[in-house]
């Protein structure tokens, strides 16, 4: 008879939304959304009619700027920790 093989001590697989790749690609389109906003930003402080409504590229500035700093972390972390590759 064949011993059978546990399911507890199968491979861990890790998801899709916290690898290296998708992590960069989340810093991209956060760097973009954040220069986006600064342009917005300037654009209210010429036009004197818009001002009031300058709470919104300033919203999407700071969630796009904690965005871009918590994934850059995030890769930065994971290269400095990446365990040594042996021959």
């Amino acid at each position: 008879m064949k011993p059978q093989k546990s399911r507890s001590f199968r491979k861990v697989a890790s998801s899709w939304h916290d690898s290296v790749p998708f992590s960069l690609m989340i810093s991209v389109f956060a760097a973009l959304s954040f220069h986006f906003s600064l342009e917005g930003i300037s654009v209210v402080l010429e036009i004197s009619a818009y001002q009031s409504h300058c709470w919104v590229p300033v919203t999407l500035a700071s969630l796009s700027g904690i965005l871009l700093s918590t994934n850059l972390f995030r890769v930065l972390s994971r290269m400095v920790n990446r365990p040594a590759e042996g021959p």
